[in-house]
């Protein structure tokens, strides 16, 4: 990437995020063979700004602690893990072994993404579980295994939280092909969830290229309390005691995790004071571009798995999108 994408910590005053988001890297397909929408066409799109709010407060109405799987706080390994468990469970064929979603499988699965051990996978395993989410299942050929089969309660859920994503996607890029009502549907679902077992490398990687916002994505909602600091930046508002409260009660996050997570994004060039005491924080410039990148990586990638699945069901001859 440019300097001007991935300054050093102290070059923060001269990132030009004008030309971070016109770098010709983002508006290059994740599979060159799908017609999705890319990262920098998402970003590009002049109605982006105004529905990041709404993209913000949908997809975070999916990982409060009181609602997310496991009844657990929505840490970025725990979400990668859910995906896989359902994504794993949609592709499972009992006659090809290969398929078959064992713990193994999953910590494989994972491991893409970086951002977990082993052990924290076992444990998240456990919780989802005893708490009705996950059901283990012994192939008759061979009781030492155990599979993980995801339950309705978690396909249920995984249901909602697509249809967050989709809901931004179909405000941005209105879908003839019937995106909203194909989402929910179960064998839609499954479809997609299948095809999206060959994609979490693509995933991984754009995690991992967005190298100012991952240190967040591995603290306890650090990524959150940036993209609501981003959703308030356009109401034109700054993030007060409110706010935090609300990160507090809703995630499970205490004040002073809070306060580590703007401190170290402060550190980071990622965010400034504000106000006559500096008691508000905004997000620079580079803080924006940093989680609006993850927004459209996010986004982008929902349109990828989509248009595979649309291919799958022989809906969808793979052209390339319509304007």
């Amino acid at each position: 990437m440019a300097s001007t994408i991935h300054p050093g910590l102290g070059d923060h005053d001269r990132f030009d995020a004008e030309a971070a988001r016109a770098d010709p890297a983002l508006f290059r397909r994740f599979l060159p063979e799908i017609a999705h929408r890319t990262t920098g066409e998402v970003l590009a799109h002049p109605d982006f700004a105004r529905l990041r709010r709404r993209y913000v407060v949908d997809t975070m109405a999916s990982y409060a602690t009181a609602v997310f799987p496991g009844g657990l706080q929505s840490t970025a390994y725990r979400s990668a893990a859910v995906g896989a468990i359902v994504c794993l469970h949609a592709a499972y064929d009992p006659d090809d072994r290969a398929t078959w979603p064992t713990l193994s499988r999953l910590k494989q699965a994972v491991a893409t993404f970086d951002l977990s051990s082993p052990r924290q996978v076992d444990d998240f395993v456990a919780r989802l579980v005893s708490t009705g989410y996950v059901a283990l299942q012994r192939p008759a050929c061979d009781g030492r295994l155990r599979l993980l089969r995801a339950t309705e309660k978690l396909l249920a859920w995984d249901r909602s939280a697509t249809a967050s994503y989709y809901g931004v996607l179909d405000a941005l890029y209105p879908d003839a092909g019937g995106r909203a009502a194909l989402v929910q549907d179960p064998e839609f679902q499954a479809v997609r969830n299948a095809a999206a077992t060959t994609i979490f490398h693509i995933i991984g990687h754009f995690i991992a290229e967005n190298r100012d916002l991952l240190p967040f994505l591995a603290m306890y909602n650090g990524a959150r309390v940036l993209m609501l600091l981003a959703a308030r930046a356009e109401d034109g508002l700054e993030c007060d005691g409110i706010d935090l409260e609300f990160l507090q009660e809703t995630f499970g996050v205490s004040r002073s995790h809070v306060r580590n997570i703007l401190s170290a994004a402060e550190a980071g060039g990622l965010l400034a004071w504000s106000g006559p005491d500096r008691r508000a924080p905004r997000l620079t410039p580079r803080g924006l571009f940093a989680v609006d990148r993850f927004i459209a990586d996010t986004l982008s990638s929902n349109d990828m798995s989509y248009r595979m699945a649309r291919m799958r069901m022989g809906l969808d001859p793979g052209r390339p999108p319509g304007d």
